[in-house]
């Protein structure tokens, strides 16, 4: 048979160790919850401070805002104050009575001066003239053949040519040639120019204007006809009617 006391020991060995786990099972509980509140509290804690720093901040924020509005406020009243002030302000011209005086005389004198300069100047209301002014008007110059005045203008222009054979250089001693009532040269130096530039309405207005004046009647018309036909040029057009004409 079994010894009872031996299994009386065995039972109390058997509910010491139930006991010792239950209790290390609720001693574990305990630790978890006391340690998650206290985490819970501290994070609380932080937030809570957070908060209040922020809410801190931007009450320091609205404050100085509002501190500076008022300080522009007050600096844009005094610059309302000070400008209505000078506007206010009377100014007192400072006057020098010698100055003055001395320059009443001057505008005096140079009126004096004006009026006798004007008298001077007036116009004779008589509507002959006299042996004096005919003497001048009689002694003006004549106007002076166009040909002869204009000689070393036309030498140089006919260097210029000879040396860079440019067409509108030859069209203005054509053109001088025909003023100066010289055909046959403004002919020539028409033809010139029309010879290095055929697209120079000019020249074929001068060349056929100069055969006119010596004659060649016939021979300007066509010559102007031909150019129309393929220009449609309008000075070409006018000319051509004033030859029909006999109108130029």
């Amino acid at each position: 048979m079994i010894n009872i006391k031996e299994l009386e020991k065995r039972w109390y060995r058997y509910k010491a160790k139930g006991l010792i786990f239950v209790f290390s099972i609720l001693a574990i509980l305990v630790t978890l919850i006391y340690g998650g509140y206290y985490i819970l509290y501290k994070l609380d804690l932080n937030i809570s401070f957070g908060e209040q720093n922020t809410s801190t901040t931007v009450i320091d924020t609205k404050i100085v805002k509002e501190s500076n509005s008022t300080e522009d406020n007050k600096i844009i009243v005094e610059e309302k104050k000070e400008s209505e002030d000078v506007l206010l302000a009377p100014t007192i011209p400072i006057v020098d009575l010698e100055h003055e005086k001395t320059k009443d005389k001057r505008r005096v004198v140079n009126k004096q001066r004006v009026k006798k300069r004007k008298k001077l100047v007036k116009a004779k209301t008589a509507t002959y003239l006299t042996a004096k002014e005919l003497a001048v008007v009689n002694n003006s110059p004549k106007k002076i053949n166009l040909h002869l005045t204009s000689s070393n203008y036309m030498s140089i222009m006919k260097k210029k040519f000879e040396q860079n054979k440019n067409p509108r250089e030859a069209l203005l001693i054509a053109n001088a040639y025909y003023k100066a009532g010289n055909y046959k040269n403004s002919e020539k130096w028409a033809l010139k120019a029309n010879n290095l530039d055929k697209s120079l309405d000019e020249s074929w207005i001068i060349f056929a204007s100069s055969q006119e004046k010596l004659g060649k009647r016939e021979e300007a018309l066509k010559i102007l006809v031909a150019y129309y036909r393929t220009s449609k040029s309008v000075k070409a057009k006018a000319l051509i009617d004033k030859i029909k004409a006999k109108s130029i």
